[in-house]
């Protein structure tokens, strides 16, 4: 009872570090020991994962060995060998279907095509941001909410931070028209004036604010108002004006 104690404790604090600051925290051995825990219950699996390294030389060339040779360790059972023979391909599939989800956007008609598929059957206004690598494959897609995009200023302050989490230099932002005008509101122009403002002080580059009404799409960019925006904006920063286009410029 006492070394099962011990295990426990031992186990309980393990989950905690994992808890606290990830599982690549640990030592390759560590993973290796927390990986066994469901499998092998009520043994110590420490010496299990060290003689797992020690067999087989790395971490990776355990998670590739076959699952009969994990079966020779002392102590292992052949639920934990079939386990951590799987891993390996689980890794792989999960990098296969990351990378399917990753399309890339650097081209008007990449862009508005993964849009369209995206939004075009949405019920209700939603506003999303698309952050990009330098490569111009998607990084990361959020929604920044849904309804009209009126409160432009709190959502550009949550763009804004969004960018500083995932480190990006440019961001596509994209809505949906329920109604099918495939056209800028007074509200939309605001939003991306807002935003191109805001992501200049950054260093990010909006690249486009795209709309979406079923199959059809408007483009801030073709439209050639992000360059003006754009321009609005630096002639502010440099001469105290901002060049503002009025409604018939839209």
């Amino acid at each position: 009872m006492k070394n099962e104690q011990i295990h426990t404790d031992h186990r309980s604090r393990m989950r905690a570090r994992i808890a606290a600051n990830g599982i690549l925290s640990l030592a390759d051995h560590e993973i290796l020991e927390y990986l066994l825990y469901p499998f092998v219950p009520r043994k110590d699996t420490n010496p299990i994962a060290h003689a797992l390294m020690d067999k087989f030389g790395s971490f990776s060339a355990v998670l590739d060995a076959d699952p009969a040779a994990l079966a020779t360790i002392p102590n292992m059972t052949k639920g934990a060998a079939l386990f951590l023979s799987s891993l390996s391909d689980v890794a792989r599939k999960f990098c296969s279907d990351a990378g399917a989800e990753r399309p890339r956007v650097d081209t008007y008609e990449r862009a508005t095509g993964y849009l369209v598929k995206l939004m075009k059957n949405l019920g209700e206004e939603r506003i999303y941001a698309l952050f990009v690598d330098n490569s111009g494959r998607l990084k990361e897609k959020c929604e920044l909410g849904s309804g009209t995009a009126d409160e432009c200023r709190i959502r550009v302050n949550e763009l804004v931070m969004l960018c500083q989490n995932f480190q990006t230099k440019y961001v596509y932002l994209a809505h949906n028209h329920p109604a099918g005008v495939a056209k800028p509101s007074f509200s939309d122009v605001e939003f991306t004036k807002w935003a191109i403002a805001a992501l200049e002080v950054l260093g990010v580059r909006l690249v486009d604010h795209i709309i979406v009404a079923g199959d059809k799409t408007y483009s801030f960019k073709q439209d050639g108002m992000m360059d003006r925006f754009k321009s609005g904006y630096l002639d502010f920063i440099r001469n105290g004006r901002l060049t503002s286009p009025g409604r018939n410029d839209r």
